[in-house]
């Protein structure tokens, strides 16, 4: 579990797309665990966790859902 964490936590704070947001450290995590909840089949390929938690944008918790959305 704590691996899937680590993944998802260098997942998301490798991903451009999340631009100039994703520098902080506590800015990168924000989304871990929506991404473990909701996209935890799209990991590690980081592209695909991203257009899942897109894809959840609605079920998403509201500091993940403001860097997403």
């Amino acid at each position: 579990m704590l691996q899937r964490i680590a993944l998802a936590f260098a997942i998301l704070s490798s991903t451009p797309t999340f631009g100039a947001a994703a520098e902080t450290p506590e800015v990168r995590h924000v989304c871990t665990n929506d991404a473990n909840t909701h996209c935890a089949d799209e990991i590690p390929d980081r592209e695909r966790v991203y257009a899942c938690l897109v894809r959840n944008v609605n079920q998403l918790s509201p500091p993940c859902k403001k860097i997403i959305s």
